[in-house]
């Protein structure tokens, strides 16, 4: 018998000499397997800049930032970004009702009721669009309505510059002439 306690005794020992915790390890783990966010800002101003000028505004009244492998962040309850000209004068207007942006691959997908309007007044509805920061473009695979002074163009499928003064349907549906 007391040969069999000296191997329990030793056992036990050996496995909790064995453990060793990094608290940092621990920490990090905990945060990229969570769904909570790590920080939660309110009525927020982002400016985004390329070569010292500032080229884009993101605003929200609810964004939350997650630390993943992958980090990114969430508007969970509205956005707006501006596009700015080099003079910081609006040249698009972006709003929608949800947005996400990937950190990592510097993507911001926007999501529910989303509405584009540029300088000339021309207005992009549709329900889901990528804003690509590095190529300086917005593009969509979704259903898309384009109203501008004398017409209506509807399609699945975008590709525009980022102040949507240049785009291109990539499967027209439908064109509808506004003449009074």
């Amino acid at each position: 018998m007391r040969l069999s306690a000296t191997w329990v005794l030793l056992l036990i020992f050996g496995l909790f000499s064995s453990c060793e915790n990094d608290l940092e390890k621990v920490e990090r783990i905990s945060q990229l397997s969570s769904g909570i966010p790590v920080e939660t800002s309110r009525d927020i101003e982002i400016l985004f800049s390329d070569s010292a000028l500032v080229r884009a505004r993101l605003i929200s009244p609810l964004f939350l930032t997650f630390k993943t492998s992958k980090p990114y962040q969430v508007a969970p309850i509205g956005l707006e970004i501006q596009f700015l000209s080099k003079e910081k004068e609006i040249v698009s207007n972006l709003t929608a009702k949800y947005g996400k942006r990937s950190q990592w691959e510097r993507l911001v997908e926007v999501r529910d009721s989303v509405v584009v309007i540029n300088t000339q007044n021309e207005k992009l509805e549709t329900e889901q669009l990528t804003w690509d920061e590095q190529k300086k473009i917005i593009y969509t695979d979704k259903f898309v309505k384009i109203t501008t002074a004398d017409k209506i163009l509807q399609g699945y499928g975008l590709e525009a510059n980022e102040d949507f003064s240049k785009y291109k349907i990539l499967r027209l549906s439908g064109v509808i002439s506004l003449k009074e």
